[in-house]
């Protein structure tokens, strides 16, 4: 079982659950495939039948399936031994969490290289669009995490209105907001962008100013509207 899609040469849509000691509840299957690479000790594997499973914390080999493909598995001196009928090898050492840890590493596949960056492509071009649009196009989809679709998703804390009133009559209260400076200027020369709003009638006014300074005669201006 794996949870890391980058590491399959080849895969393929499947379905199911498994339970996991470390879950309380189902993990749910979305592929089955097959895995290349080899051992620090040069030894190559090749691990079929694999399951796709991206919520899984952690990667894990099954004794059970070793043994269906042909092999025997060996507990021995702290090392789990992989018999077959032409090599031997150390697939695992017990570690001092008392797990069996292997330095297996994976070959990833170009192929899942070039998928992934032609759908991270498509999906910036058409605007950061879903994988649903993506599949009603007949492009790749992505797996990748994407931090601008994240933050664009992300909603401020509302702003609770509490006990405040709005003014009872047009200038008493006048609300301003200045943003620059902006590059590039205007062809006259402003790079900053001034508003006034008014609290009662929400009037807002948009002014353009080349200097702060220019705040408060462009305030002036303003009051005589």
């Amino acid at each position: 079982m794996c949870s890391q899609r980058e590491w399959f040469e080849e895969l393929k849509p499947s379905s199911g659950t498994v339970s996991c000691a470390a879950k309380s509840s189902l993990l749910e299957v979305t592929g089955i495939g097959l895995i290349r690479g080899r051992l620090n000790n040069g030894q190559e594997i090749v691990l079929t039948n694999v399951l796709f499973i991206p919520e899984l914390n952690g990667n894990l080999i099954s004794v059970k399936q070793i043994q269906k493909a042909g092999y025997s598995v060996l507990f021995k001196d702290n090392k789990a031994i992989v018999k077959g009928k032409s090599k031997t090898f150390v697939l695992c050492e017990l570690n001092s969490k008392g797990q069996y840890v292997s330095d297996f590493v994976p070959t990833v596949s170009n192929t899942f290289v070039a998928e992934t960056e032609e759908a991270e492509l498509w999906h910036r071009r058409l605007g950061h669009s879903g994988n649903y649009a993506l599949r009603k196009l007949g492009l790749p989809t992505i797996d990748s995490f994407c931090e601008n679709c994240v933050l664009a998703k992300q909603s401020a804390e509302p702003i609770g209105k509490g006990n405040r009133r709005r003014e009872s009559a047009p200038m008493q209260m006048i609300h301003s907001d200045l943003c620059g400076p902006v590059e590039p200027a205007t062809l006259s020369g402003e790079r900053y962008v001034l508003t006034f709003v008014d609290d009662y009638s929400r009037f807002c006014e948009v002014r353009l100013i080349k200097k702060k300074s220019d705040i408060a005669v462009e305030f002036k201006k303003f009051l005589k509207v």
